[in-house]
């Protein structure tokens, strides 16, 4: 065999792969610990916004679905929230980073706001908070920490309706409120790498229309279910047309028949 060839399989000879030992004794303890601890916290966070008044915030009325905004309203409990929460979780962390970091750009000159209040002229969508509005740039934007399939998403085929709606009410609501905004931006920062390199920012100019839109939608579903009283019965939810928004969606039920609302 000449050189060449012992080289070639040498390099191409390698062992195989090992499998990570499953976590044992003291290691697994202290995991399921921790695990149940997050739960109980991030349950915990979710019963005190459950307790609170019925209403919906911005980031819910661009929804294509009625029948999730009326069951939202009406305080239906729900049966397939997903997950563990830790991806919610490591973006409301990130979140606050993000603002301390700006609140630290703004150095006393005004030019940033972050997590703003806002209010907004709707029983339904009563209030908000906005992430982040520059002065200088006359710009309300919106932060998204995304993974890689939502980011390529973004990146071909622009934001869902949900989070376009939800930025330009943001920018309603600080208008209103005296600022001058002209675009809107969802920044959308890279939760799987280890770099910057992959954040993506999509922006386009303000238009009114849009929050005003949907903030009467969201009072007419609300006025409509108001009407339904909650006699517990799932097929009060009927007359509420659904659409093709379950992925994260916590009323789905029946994926291969579609959702019909129900709660069982």
């Amino acid at each position: 065999m000449d050189e060449a060839n012992e080289w070639l399989m040498a390099s191409t000879d390698k062992p195989a792969r090992r499998s990570a030992p499953a976590m044992e004794g003291l290691a697994a303890e202290i995991a399921g610990r921790v695990k149940e601890l997050f739960y109980a916290y991030d349950n915990r966070e979710s019963a005190d916004n459950r307790s609170a008044q019925a209403h919906l915030g911005p980031s819910e009325i661009g929804t294509p679905c009625d029948r999730r905004i009326a069951m939202s309203l009406m305080q239906v409990p729900p049966v397939n929230p997903g997950g563990d929460g830790w991806a919610a979780f490591v973006g409301t962390c990130i979140h606050a980073g993000l603002a301390d970091m700006f609140r630290w750009a703004d150095h006393g000159t005004g030019r940033y706001a972050t997590e703003m209040p806002l209010t907004l002229p709707s029983a339904t969508v009563p209030k908000g908070t906005g992430d982040l509005l520059d002065r200088t740039m006359l710009l309300f934007a919106d932060h998204k920490c995304m993974g890689n399939s939502s980011l390529s998403k973004l990146r071909l085929d622009g934001p869902s309706n949900t989070y376009r709606v939800q930025v330009h009410t943001y920018a309603y609501a600080a208008i209103s409120d005296g600022e001058h905004v002209e675009h809107v931006a969802i920044v959308a920062w890279p939760r799987e790498a280890s770099s910057l390199k992959g954040l993506h920012v999509w922006t386009e100019p303000y238009d009114k229309s849009i929050a005003l839109a949907a903030l009467a939608r969201a009072d007419d579903i609300a006025a409509r279910a108001h009407h339904l009283g909650r006699d517990g019965n799932p097929r009060r939810f009927d007359a509420f047309t659904t659409a093709d928004d379950c992925r994260f969606c916590p009323f789905k039920t029946n994926t291969a028949k579609g959702c019909k609302g129900h709660t069982q």
